[in-house]
């Protein structure tokens, strides 16, 4: 029997705009209550009184990894396959975009999230579609994000919704198609680098993201909140993708891994991208590496602003754990799916994990 449709809100009005009026006060739905949650990666209250720990991973080089005949070659593909199936994130380094590229990029962003109220709007997303200004839909009854975001299709090229690609600031376009094509290469360069530290064919997962994969960047504003331990700049959640690629803020932190039911901050590290695995990845390798659960945590006093390239197969194209991975652990761990993205949406919603739905 299919499952029924969860129905979705979106809130009346931009993060930006309810601060304004509302420094001090904080609306009902925005408050994070942790019994709403049915899943125990979800109930993970934020206390005062937690301080935790920044994760301890070490960067990759993924420079170094691509240079097949760098004597450390294969030590780095180790220590990819390593942080990866223990953390399920990572920082890369030496990833083929350059210092001045991020900025520009986060110059961009900044002032996108500055405009007036009236000029976002004209971007505005629709409850049907997540694409545009706004925030993130809830099922009905669910705690709102702490956020307001621009979120536009980067490629397939023929599938840009140029309605939603705003005109102010004026490079706004030409830096994000720069910025896109910089990530197409680097999505393929990565799960690349994942298959061969996983000791299978370099092209298993690309091929499964296909010629007509997915991507789509999401600009994240995150007001400062005066009471920021009440409230979730993003729920905790693991990603739809296969991997999403992560530009944080220059000097505000915020996002959060969980790990052995542990929180643990993320650092800031100059110059490097941040990695993290999504669902349809710990599918396809079978379980091998695992999708990470995050949170983002707001600051009192400081606005904090990413930029995130999310990738996904196709809708249409079925993707499932490789034949060669599950020889080598004597079973298949996960259903094959088409359009995981669908199911995955109306789990997020109720802050549910869709991946529990394909575990055999």
């Amino acid at each position: 029997m299919a499952e029924s449709r969860v129905k979705l809100e979106l809130p009346a009005t931009p993060v930006q705009e309810l601060i304004k009026s509302a420094i001090d006060h904080i609306p009902e739905r925005y408050i994070f209550q942790p019994t709403n949650n049915k899943d125990p990666c979800f109930d993970t209250a934020t206390n005062e009184s937690d301080l935790p720990l920044f994760m301890d991973s070490p960067s990759i080089d993924l420079q170094m990894i691509l240079d097949s005949s760098s004597p450390n070659s294969k030590d780095e593909l180790r220590k990819l396959r390593s942080v990866l199936c223990s953390w399920g994130c990572c920082q890369v380094i030496n990833h083929g975009i350059e210092s001045s590229e991020m900025d520009k990029l986060r110059s961009i962003a900044k002032e996108f999230f500055g405009l007036d109220v009236e000029e976002e709007r004209k971007h505005s997303r629709t409850a049907d579609w997540f694409e545009g200004y706004g925030s993130d839909t809830v099922a009905e009854g669910e705690p709102f994000n702490w956020n307001d975001r621009l979120h536009l299709q980067i490629y397939p090229f023929h599938r840009r919704n140029l309605k939603f690609w705003t005109h102010n600031p004026p490079t706004f376009r030409e830096t994000l198609d720069e910025y896109a094509a910089k990530m197409k290469k680097l999505v393929e360069n990565m799960l690349k680098a994942i298959a061969k530290s996983l000791n299978v064919e370099e092209n298993s997962f690309f091929s499964q993201f296909g010629e007509e994969g997915i991507m789509f960047s999401r600009f994240n504003y995150y007001p400062p909140c005066s009471s920021p331990t009440r409230v979730f700049g993003l729920k905790p959640h693991s990603d739809v993708t296969l991997i999403t690629i992560l530009l944080q803020d220059k000097e505000v932190e915020g996002l959060q891994v969980l790990k052995d039911n542990q929180w643990f901050k993320v650092p800031i590290v100059p110059d490097a991208l941040f990695i993290n695995v999504g669902d349809q990845l710990e599918i396809m390798s079978n379980g091998i590496v695992k999708s990470v659960v995050h949170k983002v945590e707001i600051d009192k006093k400081r606005e904090r602003i990413s930029v995130a390239v999310a990738t996904v197969p196709s809708p249409d194209k079925e993707i499932g754990p490789l034949t060669d991975l599950i020889h080598n652990q004597g079973a298949q761990l996960y259903k094959n799916v088409t359009n995981y993205m669908a199911l995955f949406l109306q789990h997020i919603a109720k802050s549910e994990r869709a991946i529990s739905a394909v575990k055999l």
